[in-house]
């Protein structure tokens, strides 16, 4: 499959659109205090993005939580707590990360890709991805002596799946004898790809390799050629990714216009 690129920053705002909701649904006033209606709107949205049903009994459960939430934050002032140093850090980082969020919608509506932008960002990462994919059975210890020593014991001719069971540490592959998925190589990670080199069907890689996992002890099981995914089926993938292309080249103007002291 394609390398998905994710969104720059974790949980992008909702969309800006606003369930169209009556403003009586949420309407209160707490200790002469009125309830803007759109924040039970806002609150509604999520819920329905997460699964929920909009129904009356939803957005009565959401109006007591809104007065419920009122009445302790009045509280809250009454008794000075806004003034606290950390609390005011929260309050500041929160209007702050709900600024930038909006910010981010702004730019990638006003940025909207087009075809043609889709269609290069698809040529671009089949090209990363390279011609061939393999499949290798890997050893993944912390240390490079410990992969050192479980090297030398496959090349002494101990059994790579027993090796896997005694000192591997990557679950997700013990119990296959560290046989991993097909992987394009080029999502393989340089040092991995270079340590490949050369090495044929069932060879052990020359030498153990570091990785961002650990050490491994690599051998080539299978190799074939890559057949990517039609553009169609990735298309979502692709949107993303040119939005975290979008952000990132908004933020880096953003920064080198910044007095940062």
């Amino acid at each position: 499959m394609l390398t998905l690129a994710t969104a720059l920053v974790v949980g992008l705002a909702p969309s800006s659109h606003v369930l169209a909701q009556p403003a009586t649904a949420f309407a209160a006033t707490i200790n002469g205090e009125a309830q803007p209606p759109e924040r039970g709107q806002l609150l509604l949205q999520q819920q329905i993005a997460r699964g929920a049903a909009n129904t009356p009994q939803l957005q009565s459960v959401l109006r007591e939580t809104l007065i419920n939430q009122t009445v302790m934050a009045q509280a809250a002032v009454k008794a000075g707590l806004d003034q606290q140093p950390q609390v005011r850090a929260r309050l500041d980082l929160a209007r702050q990360d709900v600024l930038a969020q909006a910010w981010q919608q702004q730019v990638l509506q006003a940025a909207q890709p087009t075809d043609a932008s889709v269609q290069a960002e698809y040529q671009r990462q089949i090209q990363a991805l390279g011609t061939q994919e393999v499949r290798l059975r890997h050893v993944l210890v912390r240390e490079e002596k410990q992969a050192k020593e479980v090297h030398a014991q496959i090349q002494g001719g101990a059994p790579f799946e027993q090796m896997v069971a005694k000192f591997s540490s990557d679950a997700a592959t013990r119990e296959s004898g560290g046989l991993t998925e097909w992987v394009p190589v080029g999502m393989l990670s340089p040092a991995v790809a270079k340590v490949l080199q050369g090495v044929e069907k069932g060879q052990l890689a020359a030498a153990p390799v570091e990785t961002a996992a650990g050490w491994q002890v690599l051998r080539l099981e299978e190799r074939r050629p890559f057949t990517a995914p039609a553009m169609d089926k990735v298309r979502p993938q692709l949107l993303q990714a040119l939005a975290k292309q979008t952000l990132q080249a908004q933020l880096k103007t953003l920064r080198e216009s910044a007095r940062v002291e």
